[in-house]
């Protein structure tokens, strides 16, 4: 019998200036503020950085406390995020959620650029584009090995 992931949201930093989240099932009120004072602690580090939120294996049902939550937690955080964050981007699966986000970044736009893709793959590619952008070769140049991507001209001409 296959056993289901915990619920909760999962951080990788592993691949660091590139943080990777993935939600998983529905997150109660208490896990989903825990999630906003985590992603808090990785503005606060003032180092420029890349978000991937995964919701691929999220559950959602109960969105009005939370995108409230989530409007609030971006308010308090928008000069943190305008100076850290080099990007966010989404992967989204569901057409429920895909809407609701949707309809979330039209009446809270994203202080930063954002992508929505469905799946890591594109999230990746989008993140190492940005690393380029910003000049961070060597950044991208990790994320696209580490998921097998194909290497960008200006990356060749770099090195």
């Amino acid at each position: 019998m296959d056993r289901q992931p915990a619920t909760g949201a999962f951080f990788d930093d592993s691949l660091w200036p590139l943080l990777i989240v993935r939600m998983v099932g529905q997150l109660s009120h208490a896990q989903f503020e825990a999630y906003l004072g985590r992603v808090g602690s990785y503005l606060r580090r003032g180092e420029r950085h890349l978000f991937v939120m995964d919701t691929s294996q999220s559950r959602s049902t109960s969105l009005d406390r939370k995108r409230r939550l989530q409007a609030d937690w971006m308010d308090a955080n928008e000069a943190l995020m305008r100076e850290w964050r080099l990007g966010t981007a989404f992967i989204i699966r569901s057409p429920f959620l895909g809407l609701a986000m949707r309809a979330f970044l039209h009446a809270k736009p994203l202080v930063t650029p954002y992508v929505v893709v469905s799946n890591l793959h594109e999230a990746a590619a989008w993140a190492a584009g940005r690393f380029e952008a910003e000049g961070s070769f060597q950044q991208a140049r990790r994320i696209r090995e580490h998921f097998g991507l194909q290497v960008s001209r200006l990356e060749h001409s770099a090195r």
